[in-house]
């Protein structure tokens, strides 16, 4: 467990790629979970039990299309489950460290200056997942940092405009 821990966490900090993940279907199952349950922990504070849980399920399926489109797209399908382990690990595992701090925003009646700082750190947050997709999506599909990036930031606007279409009124609204 720690050594899954420890290589999700090395993948987060850009010291390895999905490529030395371990072809496991368990891993891969084992994290797919993990990062639909920390999905719809995060999703929690801005919706109900059954929003979040589709929140969730739509950005574990979008992340898994995501994944199994491009790496079908450059004829690589048999990198599928490190890639996707990758993803579902070390996002979920960003997800764990986000969480707190979204919880301690939810539950802070923040002012101005100290709103701000959380946007920053928020925004931070953000900026590093879509990196560590990118990075993950790179090394997968042997493709150039911006084109990853690029492919990550889609996954994350679709992400967005799906749960906004689907799931508009989030119960702090």
């Amino acid at each position: 467990m720690v050594t899954i821990l420890k290589l999700f966490m090395d993948i987060l900090l850009f010291r390895l790629g999905p490529e030395d993940v371990p072809v496991s279907i368990f891993l891969l199952k084992a994290s797919a979970v993990f990062y639909f349950v920390v999905g719809v922990l995060l999703a929690l504070l801005n919706f109900s039990f059954l929003s979040a849980v589709g929140v969730s399920a739509i950005d574990t399926a979008l992340l898994s299309l995501l994944v199994w489109i491009t790496l079908k797209l450059k004829n690589f399908d048999n990198r599928f489950i490190q890639t996707l382990t990758a993803a579902c690990g070390a996002l979920g595992l960003l997800t764990v460290i986000v969480l707190p701090l979204d919880i301690l925003y939810a539950l802070l009646d923040v002012d101005d200056e100290l709103e701000s700082l959380f946007s920053i750190m928020m925004m931070s947050l953000t900026a590093w997942s879509v990196t560590v997709l990118g990075h993950i999506l790179r090394n997968s599909l042997d493709i150039v940092p911006s084109l990853a990036v690029g492919l990550s930031i889609l996954y994350l606007v679709v992400s967005f405009i799906m749960t906004v279409l689907l799931f508009s009124v989030p119960v702090s609204a």
